[in-house]
């Protein structure tokens, strides 16, 4: 029972946090084509966005998600189907601290690093789909 208490934080965490990291993005991407002021603005409204919403989501998710796996870590690491996921969340991951950085040079003024961050934000919505698919699908998965 405790498990399913992980797993339902674990993913509202995630709801949260893929939805503010993607809105970051495509708030840069808006803000790159406006001019400085105005981009600066959008540009600090995308940092907030990102530092008080996205940021603690992540955490939680990825804290409730050890503590999913440490409730059984043998189990857990000889499903062949989780290590795709992982190396999909760890991508996910990467393009979260990408657009995090691109998001304080744009709040900085910086109007032309804000360009890739619709492609980055749909990067990363790509990659969350597959885990989503790797999630859900698992049992059709099993050799």
């Amino acid at each position: 029972m405790f498990t399913y208490f992980l797993i339902t934080i674990h993913v509202l965490a995630n709801l949260v946090w893929i939805g503010a990291i993607s809105s970051v993005g495509f708030l840069l991407a808006w803000a790159s084509k406006m001019p400085e002021a105005e981009g600066k603005i959008v540009g600090a409204m995308a940092r907030r966005l990102y530092s008080i919403v996205a940021q603690p989501a992540f955490g939680v998710s990825f804290l409730f998600g050890v503590a999913i796996v440490s409730t059984n870590v043998s189990s857990y690491l000889h499903l062949h189907w989780f290590h795709g996921k992982l190396t999909l969340v760890l991508a996910v991951i990467a393009l979260h601290h990408v657009i995090g950085a691109k998001t304080r040079k744009v709040a900085g003024g910086s109007m032309q690093q804000g360009g890739s961050g619709a492609i980055l934000s749909g990067a990363l919505l790509l990659c969350a789909l597959f885990v989503v698919t790797l999630a859900v699908f698992q049992q059709n998965l099993i050799p």
